[in-house]
């Protein structure tokens, strides 16, 4: 494929042909830009929405609900906690810092990643290159089958180690670790419906608290990482 100047498309819900790997032949919405190299993308702005590049296509992502934005807020908070007092460092981002995947033709915004103290040189201004520790994705309405097929191959191809995704309309919680094949595989929370992250030492995550993010504040939130610490 050819990467030209941007040519804008104003189309809504267009499926387009935008990555030739095995597992991720189309994608669902609205085509901003097409034939776009990508230090064309971060140097274009594309106004107030959330865009993603993938194989020379803009594609603006699905707005978000308020659930969404609360779970969104949850784990940026108890991350970002959780590195500064029991990993020592690190860092928790969100959109719109970008990972640009090396292996796989494509930019996306997580809703969170994180980034331990040994991949911190992946940090370049306003993106992160190659995969980062952990990855978030919360699916809303539009983004079900981005969140749970397109994104979760790429990121598989790409090599993010693990992959949580939650569901709220559902309630629904998925942890996929990447196996020594380079394939995901899920790994369900134990009898307590605790998760304990493989990548993040000590990291164990109540499952329900994410369905109960409005009546967490910092103080709960720090109070749930001391848990964690103690043991």
């Amino acid at each position: 494929m050819d990467l030209l100047a941007p040519t804008i498309d104003t189309t809504e819900d267009e499926s387009v042909e935008v990555i030739d790997v095995p597992g991720i032949i189309r994608m669902t919405g609205k085509v901003l830009a097409r034939s776009v190299d990508y230090d064309t993308f971060m140097e274009t702005e594309y106004g107030d929405v959330h865009v993603e590049w993938v194989n020379g296509v803009v594609i603006q992502m699905p707005s978000i609900d308020e659930m969404h934005d609360e779970i969104v807020l949850f784990f940026r908070i108890l991350l970002r906690t959780f590195l500064r007092n029991i990993i020592g460092g690190g860092r928790a981002f969100g959109d719109p810092m970008l990972m640009k995947l090396e292996s796989v033709p494509s930019s996306r915004a997580p809703d969170v990643m994180v980034l331990l103290p040994e991949r911190l040189h992946q940090l370049k201004k306003n993106q992160v290159i190659g995969p980062a520790n952990v990855v978030i994705e919360v699916i809303s309405r539009g983004s079900r089958r981005i969140d749970t097929i397109y994104k979760r191959r790429e990121y598989e191809l790409g090599g993010v180690p693990e992959y949580w995704l939650f569901d709220g309309l559902k309630r629904s919680a998925t942890f996929l670790h990447l196996n020594a094949a380079g394939v995901y595989e899920e790994v369900s929370p134990n009898e307590q419906g605790i998760y304990e992250s493989q990548e993040l030492p000590g990291f164990r995550l109540t499952v329900a608290h994410v369905w109960d993010t409005t009546s967490l504040g910092v103080e709960e939130i720090a109070e749930i990482v001391k848990t964690m610490r103690e043991g």
